[in-house]
């Protein structure tokens, strides 16, 4: 694998991977925390991309014969954004249940993929993953409302850990690669 500058400069990257996995356990003791602002952010980015998309419309496309749904779904973008900065525990909740029943969903169509794919060597394992997704949904579902106060922040903060693992793993193997360089040369 080609590091580039990355084996000089491997410390950054080690140093962002720390500060995200510190970021996600944080997250994952702070769980209803973590969902709630988690949600006011997304609420947030709906305003302001609500927002960008309406001056869109109305500034440069005004030759578009779809303008009129553009500027419609900014508009919409920008409701549903406020409406949530109004209220994220109920924008929390609905976002919740929602999730659950997307990921019964998403599992049980994976499954399906995986019958359709059994020439496949590890079919069984897809099998597997659309079990799990369902499971997970259905524990959402079922705990719901409840599972609001933790869904969506436990995701946010594996995700966090699990990027901070990565770069972590990225950087430490950039370090050795760079150490490998010859002395007053560049190593590729």
């Amino acid at each position: 694998m080609e590091y580039g500058e990355l084996k000089k400069n491997w410390a950054w990257l080690l140093g962002l991977g720390i500060i995200f996995v510190t970021l996600g356990v944080a997250g994952l003791l702070l769980l209803p925390l973590t969902t709630i602002t988690s949600v006011a952010v997304f609420g947030a980015f709906m305003v302001v991309g609500g927002a960008l998309q309406i001056a869109q419309g109305i500034a440069k496309a005004r030759d578009w014969k779809s303008r009129g749904l553009h500027i419609l779904m900014g508009v919409i973008y920008v409701i549903g954004g406020i409406a949530t900065l109004e209220n994220p525990v109920l924008a929390t909740t609905i976002l919740t249940l929602v999730l659950g029943f997307s990921l019964i969903a998403i599992g049980a169509i994976r499954i399906g993929i995986a019958f359709q794919n059994k020439d496949v060597n590890q079919w069984a394992l897809m099998v597997l993953s659309g079990v799990l997704t369902i499971l997970l949904g259905v524990m959402i579902v079922l705990q719901w409302p409840w599972s609001s106060l933790w869904a969506i922040g436990l995701f946010v903060s594996v995700d966090l850990i699990m990027s901070g693992a990565n770069f972590i793993a990225i950087a430490l193997a950039a370090k050795v690669e760079g150490e490998k360089a010859p002395a007053g040369g560049v190593a590729g």
